[in-house]
Formats: structure tokens, C-alpha cells, sequence
């Protein structure tokens, strides 16, 4: 099964993200904060991270740069998800994701998304 890590600081949109993905057989490690995300990356090698961008005390984007500067995490693919930017502000961002999810989303299309990524 593919494994997906979830990242974001709203318990409610975790565990819509983590029924909807179970639901389709994936594996699921909600995290509420990105403050272990290397750690939990190392014991779960996870094939697919979904990001917030608004995350509490700290900034997805950041995070994302982060994973992106990381030989270890470089590679894994990030779908970034945000109620308050839209694609086309991530888009001019320095390091891109593999994908953008417009909070609130549509379970169908985010799970498209999450499918598309982790097929190989």
C-alpha cells in the first residue's frame, strides 16, 4: 500500500484527508505539526506528502523549501494545500510542489491528484 503523510494544524481536515485515503487503501501518518516531519519522513517513508501552507507557528512553505534542499526528502512528491493562496501564487514561488490543493477541496479531485502521484 502507498503511504501518504498528511500535514496540517486543523484536526478536522486530517481526518477528512485520512477517511478519504483510507478509503482508497493508502496508508495515512496525520501529523499536526511540522515540527518531527524528518522524523516521522524516516520511520514512515512515505510516498506522497500532502502540505499545508498556513500551519500554526510556522509556514508550510518554508517547509516545503526545506524538504526540496534535503538529498533525502528531495524526491518525494508534495501536494501543497492552502484556503488562502491560490495556484497561481505557489506557482511563482521559488521551489514548486508537485501539485496544489485549493482548500475547501474536492475529495474526488484530491484523490486524482494523490493518485496520479503515487503511481510509480
Amino acid at each position: 500500500m502507498k503511504r501518504v503523510l498528511i500535514v496540517d494544524d486543523d484536526p478536522d481536515i486530517l481526518e477528512v484527508f485520512q477517511l478519504a485515503l483510507e478509503n482508497e487503501h493508502y496508508t495515512v501518518y496525520p501529523l499536526l505539526s511540522p515540527r518531527f516531519i524528518f522524523k516521522t519522513i524516516k520511520e514512515f517513508n512515505p510516498d506522497l506528502i500532502i502540505l499545508d501552507i498556513m500551519l500554526n507557528g510556522m509556514d508550510g512553505r518554508a517547509v516545503f523549501k526545506q524538504l526540496r534542499s534535503n538529498p533525502d526528502t528531495e524526491q518525494i512528491p508534495v501536494i501543497m494545500a492552502s484556503a488562502r493562496y491560490d495556484e497561481t501564487y505557489i506557482n511563482a514561488q521559488k521551489y514548486h510542489p508537485d501539485d496544489y490543493l485549493e482548500k475547501p477541496f474536492n475529495i474526488a479531485l484530491m484523490l486524482q491528484k494523490v493518485n496520479r502521484l503515487t503511481l510509480n
